[in-house]
């Protein structure tokens, strides 16, 4: 896989606070504000791969990213579609490693790119910015955890139903196509369709052009307690 080439935004508003950054100290904050830049990465397009050398971090505002990892070979599967407000990026980076897991867009995303010469340079003369690094890498690896949890402790029609309502805008509606859930799934074909069709007989949910739509919150929270 080649790295995407990102078109990037101009006139965007230069305050990146969102998710992680708009959690620490303003001083802090100011500094990724000046240092990075705002792109839109169309659906599809690459933020990284598996093997890149770490260039950058990036928060998403506005889209869809998701976060894949390789199994066997070239296959990978999708094992979390980050919403608005995620960072990511920075572990490579940190560590001096190549990046160990791909990210594409699942939508027109609009990101905020902060390279990685800008935060070499903050943590050279700031070093109490490695606090906020660190902080990043505790809630990313907080999310990997959790994700293992589910898939060694859940059902999967509790895992299942514990992804659309991650998924889901306010209204609902969660858009994407049903290969789509069922890479991010990471289970089976078979037991992906038994865990969508029990949760659409009990009318928690039904598909629509696109995606589909949680209709009965209550019963789909039910479902996702199943162990």
């Amino acid at each position: 896989m080649q790295q995407s080439k990102q078109k990037y935004s101009d006139g965007l508003r230069p305050g990146p606070a969102i998710g992680w950054l708009a959690e620490q100290p303003m001083a802090f904050q100011t500094r990724m504000a000046m240092a990075g830049r705002w792109t839109t990465v169309l659906r599809g397009e690459l933020l990284y791969t598996i093997g890149d050398a770490p260039d950058a971090i990036f928060g998403l505002a506005e889209g869809l990213l998701d976060i894949s990892i390789p199994i066997t070979g070239d296959e990978e599967v999708t094992i979390y579609r980050a919403r608005p407000g995620f960072w990511i990026g920075d572990s490579a980076l940190l560590a001096g490693t190549t990046r160990s897991i791909t990210v594409s867009a699942a939508s027109d995303s609009r990101v905020f790119r902060i390279p990685i010469g800008a935060v070499r340079r903050s943590l050279a003369e700031y070093p109490e910015d490695w606090t906020c690094f660190f902080r990043l890498n505790h809630a990313n690896s907080t999310l990997a955890v959790r994700i293992l949890a589910e898939v060694l402790s859940l059902t999967p029609r509790a895992r299942f139903a514990r992804m659309l309502l991650r998924l889901a805008t306010p209204d609902g509606s969660v858009r994407a196509t049903q290969d789509d859930l069922g890479r991010m799934a990471g289970m089976s074909r078979a037991a992906f369709r038994r865990a969508f069709k029990a949760l659409i007989e009990t009318d928690a949910v039904r598909t629509e052009y696109g995606g589909l739509r949680i209709i009965n919150r209550a019963a789909l929270e039910h479902a996702a307690e199943e162990v």
